[in-house]
């Protein structure tokens, strides 16, 4: 039984770029999580491993990308963190290939979205699916 979003977003860019799009994931899990909505976001666990092992780039498209689709293979669906670069981004384009691949529903969340009502997230979530 799948239990979990996997949450999707872009990493790459300047060190602000990492560090904000690292927080925004991390606000987005912590939000979700008040509310009973269970989300797994390979960014805030990659981010803080990346801050301690240095991976080449080739390596973070394969080792790290590797890990992160065992964990979406298993999940109830993907939600795009609909933040700059999305569209562009080289993770977040082999996630979506990996969910239509697998039949995992896509959402999308633009951050700015986001208020205080579990109903107004879950319905989000549903309505762009």
């Amino acid at each position: 039984m799948r239990s979990y979003y996997y949450l999707s977003n872009p990493y790459n860019g300047s060190y602000d770029d990492k560090e904000l799009r690292a927080r925004i994931a991390a606000q987005v899990c912590g939000f979700l999580l008040r509310r009973n909505i269970h989300a797994w976001s390979p960014i805030v666990h990659n981010h803080a491993m990346l801050k301690t092992v240095e991976f080449t780039l080739e390596e973070r498209r394969s080792l790290i990308l590797d890990f992160d689709f065992s964990l979406l293979r298993h999940a109830e669906a993907m939600i795009i963190i609909m933040m700059d670069g999305w569209k562009k981004s080289f993770g977040v384009g082999a996630e979506i290939d990996l969910c239509k691949q697998l039949s995992i529903p896509i959402k999308y969340l633009d951050p700015k979205d986001i208020n205080d009502s579990v109903e107004d997230v879950c319905s989000l979530l549903r309505e762009k699916s």
